[in-house]
């Protein structure tokens, strides 16, 4: 399990179906106002690159369902620098979310296509 942290409490990272819907489309392509998703394809190698903005849009898809979710670019600067508190980069917070993708049976492909 992957947590981060808001406000001193624990907020789990989810990989479930709600939260890899709200990934597809925060990481995919929109054009002329249309969001086509394909973000999904996105998720390991934007977490294997420690990107800031694809991890904050990550954290906020994989804590929608949380009632103690980042709600304001505040909290989620807030969770981003728990993140780096906790596992001293980006990268290595990847490394953990890419750890449990890879242990659900939903999303092991995507550990294994990257």
């Amino acid at each position: 399990m992957v947590n981060v942290k808001l406000k001193g409490k624990d907020t789990e990272i989810k990989f479930g179906i709600g939260e890899l819907t709200a990934i597809d489309k925060e990481l995919g392509f929109e054009i002329e106002g249309a969001n086509l998703g394909e973000g999904l394809e996105m998720l390991v190698p934007k977490l294997k690159s420690g990107n800031l903005i694809s991890v904050a849009k990550i954290v906020k898809a994989c804590t929608q369902s949380n009632k103690n979710r980042p709600k304001t670019d505040e909290e989620t600067e807030a969770v981003l620098e728990g993140i780096l508190d906790e596992y001293g980069s980006f990268k290595k917070f990847g490394e953990a979310c890419i750890d449990q993708l890879g242990k659900k049976r939903l999303t092991q492909e995507l550990v294994e296509e990257a």
